[in-house]
């Protein structure tokens, strides 16, 4: 008789709703404590193929009826499958540490995308400076209303060559673009990452936003006369808090919030000063208002927990503001 595949108590839970499929085992997952879930999880990383025989055993230990095809394979994915369509993402990266979707990353903008956001005075200043024909490859690529902006300013006769110049280009050489590029980004720093731009900015604002503010505003202020101010202006540029909540408007709260279990923000809520409860109260309907404000009337919670719903929040709110959905800027 070949060997049983022994399993433990989490492992047989994990077996038995990777089996279920997603549809039945969705409706069952709402009745797990989140620690529950957190261990599943990690029980179905530890699974191997479950023989057919050892699997049907589990099913009839659980006393449930399935239809079962081949062995069980790739058990995390599929538990992870599960757990992304029955639960929304602040809840799932709750309990995971992780977001259902974290979506493409955020593309780097080109030389003539950043050029307009460059101080009008600044570029008049440089073009200047500059040969009709390196301000007529310029003019040709930049938006109608900056290009206008700038032969507005032009000195007469630059502004006359420049002009004849555009009238009667031909196509420029890629070569010769690329060297305007360079003579820009040189004049203008564009893609310089010491203005706060870059993968390490992004990835220190993304580690600061799971510790506590006071450390982490305490670190940025060592690193500012190590790194230079414009670098940590870039890092805080991507900091959001579930603190920072009062700082958004109305509407991208309630939009936030929409987004949110009345479960999340209860736990978020507790222990929060009175200010942050009612800015973040006064966002959602008064059904939901009632319900979490009993809800915060009676019990507690453990710290971590609070702490994981904040954290589920603020790194919602970031998602939105990077998908366009919110502006997480200072309420005026």
């Amino acid at each position: 008789m070949a060997k049983r595949y022994v399993l433990t108590k989490p492992q047989r839970a994990a077996a038995v709703l990777v089996a279920m499929g997603k549809g039945r085992a969705s409706q069952l997952l709402k009745f797990f404590k989140s620690e529950e879930l957190r261990v599943m999880i990690d029980a179905a990383h530890t699974l191997k193929n479950i023989p057919q025989p050892d699997l049907e055993e589990l099913v009839k230990e659980f006393e449930s009826e399935f239809t079962i095809g081949a062995g069980l394979m790739d058990s995390a994915e599929s538990m992870e499958k599960i757990l992304s369509e029955a639960l929304t993402d602040e809840e799932m990266y709750a309990i995971t540490g992780m977001n259902a979707d974290p979506g493409p990353a955020e593309p780097a903008l080109s030389v003539w995308e950043m050029l307009p956001k460059v101080d009008i005075d600044e570029l008049n200043a440089f073009f200047s400076n500059e040969s009709p024909q390196l301000c007529a490859v310029v003019l040709s690529r930049l938006d109608s209303r900056t290009a206008a902006k700038l032969i507005e300013n032009l000195e007469p006769g630059l502004r006359k060559a420049t002009v004849a110049r555009l009238i009667s280009s031909k196509p420029v050489p890629e070569n010769v673009i690329q060297s305007v590029e360079k003579r820009l980004d040189e004049a203008f720093k564009l893609t310089d990452t010491s203005s706060g731009s870059g993968e390490g900015v992004t990835r220190l604002a993304e580690i600061l936003n799971e510790m506590k503010k006071d450390v982490s505003d305490d670190l940025l202020e060592q690193l500012t006369p190590v790194v230079g101010e414009k670098k940590v202006e870039g890092v805080k540029s991507r900091l959001f808090r579930f603190e920072d909540l009062p700082n958004i408007s109305k509407e991208a709260r309630t939009l936030l919030c929409d987004g949110l279990s009345t479960e999340v923000l209860t736990l978020a809520l507790r222990e929060a000063d009175e200010d942050l409860k009612e800015t973040v109260l006064s966002s959602i309907s008064q059904r939901t208002r009632r319900m979490i404000e009993s809800e915060l009337s009676a019990g507690k919670a453990r710290q971590t927990d609070i702490e994981q719903a904040r954290k589920s929040i603020a790194a919602l709110a970031l998602r939105m503001a990077a998908e366009g959905r919110i502006e997480l800027q200072t309420a005026a």
